[in-house]
């Protein structure tokens, strides 16, 4: 039997099992955009997601500005924008329940257009030009049926899983088409999924040049903008297919499978993602929680992702395995993490939006390439309720993957990493009410390609972010 028919026959199982399984049904909030809803008591909230189906607008208002940049032609040294999230839902009859969203961002008018390196991971350009720095948006819906012991639902939102899970965005997210099914199995959730269409947000283009670095590693392989081979529009829905380059594959989709259970101290979640034609990914993450009393504890996460590339297109350059592992301090008001992730021959293919990783910085992916060892310290303290500080370091050395887009002048000579791969990140959080939220960050990266033709690949990026929550 090929790999193919045993997807669909492991589908159709766990499908079966998860209609006729009883229980409740711990819903799983299908984006990772929240806003809180007051309760009864002044200026207290419970968090939930702005697809809430409570017959209420839910969302929120975002400023996203960039201060400085180094001027070197590869930092971005500009970027102003306004967004806005939007979602109703409500329900109709018992257990039916349908709602939208919307997400939109426009220049504020403070972007210095007089720049080239513009940061367009904040905007939904379809070209890159300073002077038509136009309004974007993406929009969504869901009908969802929600029984004893099970939820279905078919839905143009974001898609929860650790495979398809980019939280850090600016304001668009990435959004897919597809039809899923919770239910309660052996204390667990499990799900069954499958993925026709995708649309990529506003930070995609990030993840395709300034993270990715034109690797395909990061969340997105082709570029976003017009005049660039094989391009594709943020904020439309694509076919799968058209998620890779013309020609490259002739996919159907994405099915997915997920179970998570919660035991005790222990978290215990596996994904078995199929993209036909083009790869099978399995992600398996387990955590342990040591109380060590009031305010005090330990805890151990480790998790792999196992890619099997399936189409001759890739299999030369992707594919492989990353192991991880993490360890967790709170201590009272500090919080210490120590991270390592290890990556063998080959970068995890990387095309719907994929950012499980621990060893992730603002701006660096590198752990999903190509025989690498990557280190994260991360320490987080909170003085005060509302306020936090946070300085992250981490260290990628260098990768063996090349990358023909940095050549200058359109020459298709490869450039390989010349230069080990590291990024500081040193943020301040405030939440003056539950509902606003003010980050100010600096984040100093090295790209393991600087230096290479002469250019210099480093950043030290100063960027404020603010977000009003209704």
């Amino acid at each position: 039997m090929n790999k193919k028919s045993k997807v669909v026959l492991l589908s159709a199982v766990l499908a079966s099992e998860l209609v006729f399984a009883g229980g409740d049904v711990n819903p799983k909030a299908e984006a990772d955009l929240t806003a809180p809803v007051f309760t009864e008591a002044p200026y207290k909230y419970v968090k939930k997601p702005i697809t809430v189906d409570d017959g209420r607008i839910h969302g929120y208002l975002r400023a996203h500005h960039i201060f400085d940049g180094k001027d070197n032609g590869f930092d971005k040294v500009t970027g102003s924008t306004l967004g806005i999230g939007l979602g109703y839902g409500m329900e109709v009859a018992p257990g039916l329940k349908v709602g939208a969203e919307f997400y939109g961002v426009m220049d504020s008018g403070l972007t210095d257009t007089d720049e080239k390196l513009i940061a367009y991971g904040q905007f939904m350009n379809t070209i890159k030009n300073p002077n038509e720095l136009d309004a974007g948006y993406a929009w969504g819906a869901h009908i969802r049926y929600e029984g004893e012991g099970f939820k279905a639902q078919i839905a143009r939102s974001q898609y929860k899983s650790p495979l398809t899970d980019i939280i850090q965005i600016t304001h668009v997210p990435n959004m897919y088409e597809y039809a899923r099914l919770d239910g309660k199995v052996l204390g667990g959730n499990a799900s069954i999924g499958f993925i026709n269409k995708m649309a990529y947000g506003s930070r995609s283009a990030a993840d395709f040049s300034l993270i990715g670095e034109f690797t395909g590693t990061a969340g997105m392989v082709n570029p976003p903008f017009e005049g660039k081979p094989h391009s594709l529009d943020r904020g439309t829905f694509y076919n799968i297919e058209d998620t890779l380059p013309v020609g490259k594959t002739d996919s159907n989709g994405i099915i997915q499978i997920g179970y998570e259970k919660k035991k005790g101290m222990w978290n215990f979640s596996i994904w078995d993602q199929y993209i036909d034609d083009v790869a099978n990914n399995i992600f398996a993450e387990g955590t342990y929680k040591f109380p060590l009393g009031k305010g005090k504890a330990v805890k151990l996460s480790g998790h792999v992702w196992n890619q099997n590339i399936d189409n001759s297109n890739y299999d030369a350059k992707y594919g492989g395995t990353l192991l991880g592992a993490q360890a967790l301090l709170k201590w009272g008001k500090f919080v210490g993490k120590l991270a390592y992730e290890t990556k063998d021959d080959g970068g995890l293919l990387n095309a719907w939006g994929a950012n499980p990783g621990y060893t992730s910085t603002i701006f660096s992916r590198n752990q999903y390439r190509s025989n690498v060892d990557a280190y994260k310290a991360t320490l987080v303290w909170m003085p005060m309720k509302g306020l936090k500080f946070v300085a992250a370091y981490a260290n990628y050395g260098q990768s063996d993957m090349g990358s023909k887009v940095l050549a200058p002048g359109g020459n298709p000579t490869t450039f390989f990493p010349s230069d080990d791969a590291d990024e500081l990140d040193l943020v301040v959080v405030y939440k003056p009410r539950p509902d606003i939220t003010l980050k100010l960050f600096n984040a100093q990266r090295t790209s393991e390609y600087n230096g290479a033709a002469g250019k210099d690949r480093t950043m030290n990026q100063t960027r404020l972010i603010m977000n009003f929550a209704f």
